[in-house]
């Protein structure tokens, strides 16, 4: 009964092992795009209400409606990630961009279901980018909250499996450019590809100090030009992503921007 009344507002309900996932709320957010409205998350503090505030823009142009392989892609990977099509379509572009770097593999540290990983690797098959793409995720969830991170607490997200991430990859997409890397990253499995180059990392991991750690790790690995685009900058539930993001904007080695659609861009200068 309840993929039923899933289905009836456009959604698919996955099986999950998660308690703390609401059925119900992802529903009613759901019946509420259909109508036109969305939830906004806003602290109660007066400093946060005036930091934060919903924005929509009035810029039509859709792009990824006439990009055939990209749409292709997304429709295979759309129910294995929690990130929207704006963010897809800016991932998918990304890749290609980097293509125009003369060597580096592309990074993702955050995987979950593996839809972003697999539209990064599929990019950059289609763009003629011949290193490697490294997935790393725990598999486990969330890790390295802390008191920078208002809202999130370990484990959460835990509702993936490296078998289900392999799936998507190997039998759906056909991908044969993809390492996985299970644990901890960088400290469980940094030294795998502690000599690689990095022309692309797209960092997923919702939280300050894992994303630090991720930054700290890959910044001397990156070329010239290569870029590293965080998810979930400017989300009330993630200010401790925009906070580490923030702190370094004033980096003389960086080029930091971001826009209105939940990401952060950094190129290396």
């Amino acid at each position: 009964m309840i993929q039923h009344l899933a289905k009836q507002f456009g959604c698919k309900l996955l099986k999950t092992e998660q308690k703390k996932r609401s059925i119900f709320k992802e529903l009613v957010k759901t019946l509420l795009l259909k109508f036109g409205y969305e939830i906004a998350y806003l602290e109660s503090e007066e400093d946060k209400v005036r930091e934060y505030e919903p924005h929509h823009t009035y810029a039509t142009y859709s792009p990824w409606n006439v990009d055939q392989p990209f749409m292709e892609a997304y429709e295979k990977m759309k129910e294995y990630t929690l990130v929207d099509i704006y963010r897809c379509y800016e991932l998918w572009k990304l890749a290609e961009q980097t293509s125009k770097l003369e060597e580096g593999s592309i990074m993702e540290v955050g995987v979950w279901r593996g839809g972003t990983g697999a539209l990064l690797a599929k990019s950059a098959s289609l763009n003629g980018i011949k290193d490697k793409v490294y997935l790393c995720d725990t598999f486990t969830g969330v890790v390295k909250t802390g008191e920078q991170d208002s809202v999130y607490s370990d484990g959460e997200h835990s509702d993936a499996t490296r078998d289900a991430v392999e799936e998507l990859l190997f039998k759906d997409f056909k991908l044969d450019n993809i390492q996985i890397l299970e644990g901890i990253f960088p400290e469980d499995t940094g030294k795998e590809v502690e000599d690689v180059k990095f022309r692309l990392c797209h960092i997923d991991v919702d939280v300050y100090q894992s994303s630090k750690d991720t930054v700290d790790w890959i910044w001397d690995r990156m070329v010239p030009g290569g870029i590293i685009v965080f998810d979930d900058y400017g989300y009330v539930r993630t200010d401790g992503i925009t906070r580490h993001v923030n702190e370094m904007m004033a980096d003389r080695d960086k080029l930091v921007f971001y826009n209105l659609n939940g990401h952060a861009v950094i190129v290396k200068l």
